[in-house]
């Protein structure tokens, strides 16, 4: 299914994020690093993400969903 799936402004690729990628943005969503492009600060740990590597950007995937909405996105967090 994730070959049919993509990011909802540019239409490109996403990728589902690794272990260590998921497991750097929940360390920064429990720091409440980590706002999404509404400019709400995410505070619950995600069960994965998708990764547009084109934008940048990170939907969310809570309870198995992906949540391909604009606003739900937020940026890569940065490297520890």
């Amino acid at each position: 299914m994730l070959d049919l799936l993509c990011s909802p402004l540019s239409r490109a690729a996403l990728r589902l994020a690794d272990p260590a990628e998921l497991a750097r943005i929940n360390s920064q969503i429990q720091l409440r690093l980590i706002r999404n492009r509404d400019g709400l600060t995410l505070d619950v740990e995600l069960d994965g993400a998708l990764l547009c590597e084109t934008e940048k950007v990170c939907y969310p995937i809570r309870d198995g969903l992906p949540v391909l909405i604009p606003g739900e996105g937020f940026d890569w967090p940065k490297g520890d």
